[in-house]
């Protein structure tokens, strides 16, 4: 019986000791996963750059703009090439601003909300077996869902219907399991149109969303 006591702690210890030994695998053993879905929270603040004419004369403007709460909300699908990662997804864009004229001390609150669809391409490095550091330039096709102005009654706003927009996202992305990732990105994303096709300043208001973008990433 005392053999068989020892024979049985041999055994449960050479188990134990190897598997707290190092595991090597040669290329051919580790999987490679080629797509990748993710959700995505993208809460911004969103700021104006008056547009120059022609001339390069920056009009003068008598106006207060003040943000509102702005979120950009998706899925996206992201295709593993190597180092290199190339992705589109779809969203959900809420662009909420106030402009304050100085003159007649007036201030008017603008709501929209836009189908985002973005297109991206990604560089990866790995920092250490948990953490990769992730950047991505975009751009994003925006689509005119709904535009409000609180002081109209009756009336449709001059809203541009399309807007396009490039931008950049940059941060780490986080190890929870095997297969899912938690990523944090800071977003910049600067707008090649006006949201107006005549803005109530009569000039170009070019928008500049600058925000934080999180959520999980599966790997397939």
């Amino acid at each position: 019986m005392r053999i068989i006591i020892l024979v049985f702690t041999l055994c449960l210890f050479e188990n134990i000791n190897a598997q707290s030994e190092p595991q090597f695998y040669i290329d051919s053993e580790v999987r490679t996963r080629r797509m990748s879905l993710s959700t995505y929270a993208q809460p911004m603040i969103l700021f104006r750059r008056i547009g120059a004419d022609l001339n390069g004369t920056r009009p003068q403007v008598n106006s207060t703009f003040r943000t509102g709460p702005n979120l950009d909300a998706g899925i996206s699908v992201d295709f593993n090439l190597g180092s290199l990662r190339i992705g589109t997804g779809i969203g959900h864009l809420w662009v909420n601003y106030s402009v304050n004229d100085d003159i007649i001390m007036n201030t008017v609150s603008t709501s929209a909300r836009y189908l985002s669809i973005p297109f991206r391409a990604g560089l990866v490095t790995t920092l250490n077996d948990r953490v990769s550091l992730e950047v991505w330039p975009q751009v994003i096709y925006r689509q005119a869902i709904s535009y409000e102005k609180d002081w109209l009654i009756g009336m449709v706003p001059n809203y541009r219907e399309v807007i396009w927009s490039a931008g950049l996202n940059v941060g780490p992305s986080i190890t929870v399991t095997e297969y899912l990732r938690w990523t944090l990105l800071a977003v910049i994303d600067y707008g090649f149109n006006d949201l107006e096709t005549f803005s109530s300043d009569g000039v170009v208001e070019l928008p500049i969303f600058v925000g934080i973008r999180t959520g999980l990433r599966l790997s397939i």
